[in-house]
């Protein structure tokens, strides 16, 4: 029983989960403004993480 329990609340969260990202993907490509932002933003995030992860592995390296 707590198998089912467990497998019901993994699939329930499944489904919420695509249709959260289905609402999203439908607001962005109504507004693809704001969707070219968000793109934009990300890729701003990861190029600084990129660039954090690589001034902390240098001075790993130069200890």
């Amino acid at each position: 029983m707590k198998k089912t329990g467990f497998y019901l609340i993994i699939a329930g969260l499944a489904i919420y989960i695509l249709a959260f990202i289905s609402k999203i993907l439908q607001f962005l490509f109504l507004h693809p403004i704001l969707g070219i932002a968000l793109i934009a933003i990300v890729v701003g995030v990861i190029l600084l993480l990129y660039g954090i992860y690589q001034e902390s592995s240098a001075s790993d390296t130069s200890e």
